[in-house]
């Protein structure tokens, strides 16, 4: 004979509880790294944010095709760097990347445009440091002879990548602050950056007309979405910096500020010279258009070279990248060639020989500045520009106070759902706070996998969501005790009260946490950042919340209502209820005798 419904075997669900706990503290403990430690977000642990926003030469939106490849090149930037614990997230039209401990400034290095161009030096260095204002009536200041930049790297020597024992030593290449070959003080054609005759007009630089750029155009810098300034800027950069005239070249080589902060970076025209300077902003240059781009690089190292007793960076090309080196470097021997790294010039050394092969690219490179440079050719450049519109650092001492800060108010949202069970439903008051301990096991168990297989991320927004979903599932518990006083105050025994009470219940349980988790996927969906942690730990709470509430809750009230002494109307809390119950059936017993 089936058993009435709301009946059920106690002992089976419990069990099977207790394999669903078993099986993932094994999944914790013999799994991974085997250890029960969540992975924590960087306000928790500390660490940095960089919020990157994408810039686009005509000011329009970036596509969501040019923000993902973006996305999953920074990816694989993070994972060929090795930096531990470090995450890329889209949101909107932003890329985020949250590094844990103290990598901040890796963050930011791993969002470079990367684009690589190699361009002939056709005039330079020239001194970066501004020129002193001419004197009423005076020419204009000539730019400093070449080789004057103080460590300016147009020293240094391209050379294959293999040791050659009939190349040249280090000795035949100029040392800093010497002259390096073929890095002339005249541009093509004669005429001398700034060497204007005595009461000559310099000539103005052009004005461009760039097109009119898009009304909701991405920002630069400390620019909002709305302002159309970056595209003006990029064009009247191009033309001011890559003209082809002699004159507009001079004055741009004259007027050009050196301040690391280039608008151009990842929008120079390959196709037309370039006016820049190097990385360090000691020295400017005139390069000729590009005629290799790192697209060919098939792969890049970083090195030490005993010979020169520096950090370099091997590279390695693809086979037409290769052809087009090795004619490129038969052709012009003894002359300088510029890597150019984002409108920056890396180095521009003397080419010695063809090179057919690996390639070094030499310089002052320190150990991490070179790996960083070989990590980012290597997984090839972005297609995008970013501008860092916002980088928050937090220190390791503020996460843990924040930590220390949200379990405070978990424990203290705890105790108050004990004491107030306690109080209300006394010994049904000690299955809900058992229960809780219980979801609390599962959840920390489901949290340390989730942060193992997933990347999961606990943060301060998670903790709120925790919080928040231990007032859900106590109401879960409130409904199922409120339905079992319905059921006494009717008249009928605690016992004869479960199966019915869970009935009407279970439908009521369901309902309020389908309401709580839609409007925790909703949430998900639509929101960004912090707000997303939030919202998945309460929609993973409320699911967890179900299997507590179906496989513990209603076992224990179960078997408790077996129990003499759970079943006490003085123990359970019931006392009140059962004393309406009892008078109810008197008077239903009385009214039944007198018909």
């Amino acid at each position: 004979m089936a058993p009435p419904a709301g009946t059920i075997r106690p002992w089976r669900y419990l069990a099977t509880f207790v394999g669903i706990v078993v099986v993932l503290y094994a999944l914790v403990f013999f799994t991974g790294d085997r250890k029960p430690d969540p992975k924590l977000g960087i306000d928790l642990q500390g660490g940095t944010r960089v919020t990157l926003t994408a810039r686009t030469a005509t000011g329009a939106p970036p596509t969501r095709e040019q923000l993902t490849l973006a996305r999953q090149i920074i990816d694989q930037r993070v994972n060929g760097l090795g930096v531990s614990g470090a995450e890329v997230v889209q949101d909107g039209n932003n890329l985020t990347i949250t590094v844990p401990g103290d990598q901040g400034q890796r963050a930011k290095d791993l969002a470079q445009t990367a684009q690589l161009r190699f361009r002939t030096v056709l005039a330079g260095p020239f001194d970066a440091a501004p020129p002193p204002a001419p004197a009423p009536g005076a020419p204009g200041n000539v730019p400093s002879a070449p080789g004057s930049a103080p460590g300016a790297p147009g020293g240094a020597q391209v050379t294959p990548g293999a040791p050659n024992p009939s190349a040249p030593g280090p000795s035949s290449a100029p040392g800093p602050g010497s002259a390096a070959p073929h890095a002339v003080s005249t541009l093509p054609g004669g005429s001398v950056p700034g060497g204007l005759l005595p009461g000559q007009t310099p000539p103005a630089p052009p004005t461009p007309n760039p097109p009119p750029p898009s009304a909701d155009s991405t920002p630069a810098t400390g620019q909002t979405a709305s302002d159309p300034e970056l595209a003006k800027q990029i064009a009247l950069a191009r033309a001011e910096r890559q003209s082809t005239d002699k004159n507009v070249q001079a004055m741009a080589i004259q007027q050009l500020q050196c301040t690391g902060n280039d608008v151009l970076r990842g929008y120079d025209d390959p196709t037309k010279p370039l006016i820049t300077c190097d990385q360090k902003d000691t020295a400017k240059y005139l390069l000729g258009p590009s005629f290799l781009d790192g697209t060919e690089i098939e792969n890049a190292t970083a090195g030490y070279d005993s010979q020169r007793a520096g950090n370099v960076v091997n590279l390695t090309f693809k086979s037409e990248g290769a052809k087009i080196w090795g004619d490129y470097t038969t052709a012009n021997v003894g002359k300088q060639s510029a890597f150019v790294l984002d409108t920056e010039v890396v180095s521009a050394p003397t080419i010695d020989q063809p090179i057919f092969g690996a390639t070094e690219i030499s310089g002052s490179f320190s150990q991490a500045s070179a790996q960083q440079l070989a990590g980012v050719l290597k997984y090839g450049s972005l297609p995008l520009s970013f501008a860092t519109s916002d980088a928050e650092t937090v220190s390791a001492t503020l996460g843990l106070a924040s930590l220390q800060a949200g379990l405070i108010a978990g424990l203290l949202g705890l105790a108050l759902v004990f004491v107030y069970c306690l109080f209300y439903y006394r010994a049904l008051g000690v299955l809900t706070i058992l229960s809780l301990v219980l979801s609390g096991v599962v959840v920390y168990a489901v949290l340390v996998l989730l942060g193992r297989s997933i990347g999961f991320t606990l943060d301060l927004a998670g903790v709120a969501g925790f919080i928040v979903a231990i007032g859900i599932t106590a109401d879960s518990f409130v409904i199922f005790f409120e339905r079992l006083k319905d059921e006494v105050r009717e008249g009928r025994s605690f016992r004869a009260a479960v199966p019915r009470g869970w009935v009407r219940a279970r439908r009521t349980i369901l309902s309020a946490d389908a309401v709580s988790f839609l409007a925790s996927a909703v949430l998900y969906l639509l929101a960004i950042g912090d707000v997303k942690g939030f919202a998945f730990t309460l929609g993973m709470s409320t699911v967890l919340d179900l299997v507590v509430v179906f496989l513990v809750t209603h076992p224990l009230v179960a078997l408790a209502a077996q129990s003499r002494v759970f079943s006490s109307p003085t123990w359970s809390g019931l006392g009140a209820v059962a004393r309406i119950g009892a008078i109810r059936r008197r008077a239903a017993a009385a009214a039944a005798k007198g018909a």
